[in-house]
């Protein structure tokens, strides 16, 4: 009987793992079981915020474009689909200092090609297809999806449900899934709260991005933020965040 009950238990608690999704479970406060002056990872129980200083620092910056430049695998896609969350739900964190928007947001969130959006972007926003709601957009505040034409599982455009209402019911977010190889056209025409470029994008994108960002009557201008590995070297786009091709704040005889 015992073992039945652990089992129920378990499945309870991997259903509410599920649906609670990883927005609320990232960057937390420190435990009575951290020493919080510390950066070492042994110090520390879970993904305590204040090992992540890099990570807070690119959230404050309020920059009309921003880009976080670093290797692989130390999680700068995570921290664009954090930051996007936050402002499709409008559920900011009480430490936010960054970019808010206070109502509803219509985003974008593009990378290299509809499958790369699909198994990355779309992964980390949703979770997989069979368990919708265990990525960083929590199940129970995505209103509706639709999938994307002639790519196996892959989602065009979500609407997530924003804190704000009118008149009891929820407002919606809308969040586009794009890829660099839908070309300069599909970036044309509409206006976006913000943009999350996952690779470096095709100067001409780029610059469609910036104009769908611009200063709008509805809403004081909309945000472009970055986060990739500069697999192509010192290029233009990296170099208008990287004069010179100096890292902030690192000394020049580093370089040398």
């Amino acid at each position: 009987m015992s073992d039945d009950l652990d089992v129920v238990s378990t499945i309870r608690a991997l259903r509410a793992e599920r649906t609670a999704g990883k927005y609320f479970n990232y960057f937390p406060d420190c435990t009575d079981q951290c020493n919080p002056r510390s950066r070492d990872l042994d110090d520390h129980v879970g993904m305590c915020r204040v090992l992540y200083q890099k990570h807070l620092r690119f959230f404050a910056s309020r920059e009309r474009e921003r880009l976080m430049i670093a290797a692989n695998r130390i999680g700068k896609t995570q921290a664009g689909a954090y930051e996007a969350t936050a402002h499709l739900t409008g559920l900011y964190p009480d430490w936010w200092t960054g970019r808010r928007f206070d109502e509803p947001v219509s985003f974008w969130a593009v990378g290299d090609t509809s499958k790369t959006v699909r198994d990355i972007g779309q992964l980390e926003m949703m979770g997989p297809m069979n368990a919708i709601g265990s990525g960083f957009i929590p199940r129970h505040l995505i209103e509706h999806f639709s999938r994307k034409p002639g790519v196996t599982d892959a989602i065009e455009t979500v609407w997530v449900k924003h804190k704000e209402r009118y008149h009891g019911a929820p407002c919606l977010s809308e969040l586009g899934l794009k890829s660099y190889d839908q070309r300069r056209e599909s970036f044309q025409g509409t206006k976006k709260h913000g943009i999350w470029l996952d690779e470096e994008p095709p100067d001409d994108i780029y610059i469609e991005c910036l104009l769908r960002t611009v200063q709008t009557s509805d809403f004081a201008g909309g945000m472009m933020m970055l986060t990739f590995t500069p697999l192509q070297g010192l290029t233009p786009l990296v170099l208008q965040f990287l004069p010179g091709g100096q890292l902030p704040d690192t000394p020049q005889e580093a370089l040398a």
